[in-house]
């Protein structure tokens, strides 16, 4: 049958044809993974479209500054059309072409931890506010991905963080001042 998967070695294994049907059928479960993810992404934006349509539009501040919803329903927007590529690039791809994706290597550990950072970031967002916690992930991100200087790290954090919050709340009239550390 021959190895379905570069890369991955299934000689060694006691039972060797096991292992190819295996990597074979866990090959073609990616196909299946592309397209619930992509359902489920562009589920996620028609929600955050529909949701940004009942939102306050320009003319109701007078102020000519773009309403609340205008940013994520960009977002959306573009998520859903990635959303669509993904399903459609994954319906017209043959079943021999989909690429070895390895469940558990250093780089896949890293997504993982990302993703438990971003959502326990996002659990704890409405609470403390915007300020403390987006600081917080931010030097954490940096200080893991970038290692540098703690200072410059901490530094870069709380600017950044600082920027996005005056931004949002002067420039585009979108109030981030919620949770219990708001300003």
């Amino acid at each position: 049958m021959g190895n379905p998967l570069p890369g991955f070695v299934c000689e060694g294994f006691p039972q060797g044809d096991l292992c190819e049907t295996v990597v074979l059928e866990w090959s073609f479960n990616m196909r299946k993974g592309n397209i619930i993810a992509g359902l489920i992404c562009a589920a996620l934006a028609v929600y955050v479209i529909v949701t940004c349509l009942g939102y306050p539009r320009a003319e109701a501040y007078g102020t000519g500054v773009p309403g609340p919803g205008l940013w994520p329903g960009i977002i959306a927007a573009l998520l859903l059309i990635c959303s669509v590529g993904l399903i459609v690039v994954t319906l017209m791809m043959k079943k021999d072409q989909f690429p070895e994706l390895p469940m558990w290597t250093p780089g896949t550990k890293r997504v993982y931890i990302s993703m438990a950072i971003l959502l326990v970031y996002m659990l704890v967002l409405s609470t403390l506010g915007f300020i403390i916690p987006s600081v917080i992930m931010l030097f954490a991100f940096c200080q893991w991905f970038h290692k540098g200087a703690f200072w410059k790290n901490a530094l870069i954090s709380v600017i950044v963080v600082l920027a996005i919050y005056f931004i949002f709340k002067n420039f585009l009239n979108v109030p981030i001042d919620f949770g219990m550390f708001s300003i």
